[in-house]
């Protein structure tokens, strides 16, 4: 029962009295805690709208999701199909173009009643469509070969080592 600790309990009532014997002590003691209570409803008010963003981010997510698969699973049912009309088509098209080829033969054969003629002429149209076939695919197997992208990368090694690239030298 010493009035020792009484006398810091009396320092820390003496230093509020003192702050707020201070002009203006307590209109500013007033104005923080309206800064903190408005700062913090900003802050709530803040945050709800980055709750409410980030909700509609993930609805819009699981919208897309949903639509992804949905037509996910109609693309292969269309695959499906897809493969049976080719299946349906592939025969067709050979049957067609082996009647054309007969038909050609024919008329060659009619023409001038030569049968040597007409397989002259059967044979000429394979080998001219295996001539375009063949001459399609070199062209598609250099597109394979990603030339536009090999000349872009030629050009960016050349301007990293200095040297100019092929376009402003020509």
């Amino acid at each position: 029962m010493s009035p020792l600790p009484e006398e810091p309990a009396r320092e820390s009532a003496a230093g509020d009295y003192s702050r707020a014997a201070e002009p203006g002590g307590a209109a500013n003691e007033q104005a923080r805690e309206s800064d903190t209570a408005s700062g913090g409803a900003g802050l709530e008010a803040e945050f709800r709208n980055w709750q409410a963003l980030l909700q509609q981010a993930l609805e819009a997510g699981n919208q897309f999701s949903r639509l992804l698969v949905l037509e996910l699973q109609l693309a292969v049912g269309d695959a499906g199909r897809l493969a049976l009309v080719v299946l349906a088509v592939v025969p067709l098209l050979i049957f067609t173009w082996l009647g054309l080829s007969v038909l050609l033969a024919w008329w060659a054969y009619a023409a001038s009643e030569s049968v040597a003629l007409g397989l002259v002429a059967f044979t000429a149209l394979q080998v001219a469509a295996l001539l375009l076939l063949w001459l399609a695919a070199r062209r598609y197997a250099r597109s394979l070969a990603l030339p536009a992208t090999r000349r872009q990368l030629r050009a960016i090694m050349e301007t990293g080592n200095g040297n100019k690239p092929q376009a402003e030298s020509s």
